[in-house]
């Protein structure tokens, strides 16, 4: 019995150590969306996040992270109304494929904040629309993610993301009912709480 947990112990430590040494590590990342839209009246809605990263350990305190992720956003409970007035409430869903990059910064043990951009492809929707174009700006929005996170030796990472949108979701020049005044839009506000591991 302790011949195999003096083993168990050195292979244990050994991945910590090779993993420590490398440099480029791909790895996965997966969570849950808690989202909504900004300047109209709508709920939360809980959703998911997945996709695949590569961290670029740049630095003894700096690793820099490229992402593809696959992302369901939007809101629950959103306002929608006709031309005749008529109303009603609906669920919305917008699907995103972000790519991001993302800056980490380390500064005790495996703490870190993040920062970065993304550019995310609208790659689905189910929102009630007007002549919608889908090779019009309505079809991409810029992100900026602001965090934290924890990440263990063995690089497995406890993270939590805030991110906002910075065009509008609905392209709302093609939609009635959404706002009064055209030039108020809504943005993708988005809580992510979720894990990722470096191989």
């Amino acid at each position: 019995m302790k011949k195999k947990t003096l083993v168990l112990a050195i292979v244990l430590f050994t991945a910590v150590q090779l993993h420590a040494q490398r440099k480029v590590s791909p790895g996965i990342r997966a969570g849950v969306n808690v989202a909504t839209l900004s300047n109209i009246n709508a709920d939360f809605k809980t959703d998911f996040y997945v996709g695949g990263i590569l961290s670029l350990n740049l630095a003894q305190k700096y690793t820099l992270q490229p992402e593809l992720i696959y992302t369901r956003q939007g809101a629950n409970n959103v306002r929608f109304e006709d031309e005749n007035g008529a109303g009603r409430d609906e669920n919305v869903t917008i699907q995103y494929l972000s790519l991001g990059v993302i800056n980490k910064f380390y500064f005790i043990d495996g703490f870190h904040a993040l920062a970065g951009p993304s550019i995310d492809m609208k790659i689905g929707k189910n929102f009630p629309r007007i002549d919608f174009d889908d090779d019009d700006y309505g079809g991409v929005d810029l992100g900026i993610s602001l965090g934290l996170g924890y990440t263990l030796p063995i690089g497995l990472t406890f993270e939590g993301r805030f991110k906002t949108g910075m065009l509008d979701a609905f392209n709302n020049d093609y939609f009635l009912g959404i706002f009064d005044d055209p030039d108020r839009i809504s943005l993708n506000r988005v809580f992510q709480i979720g894990l990722s591991y470096s191989f």
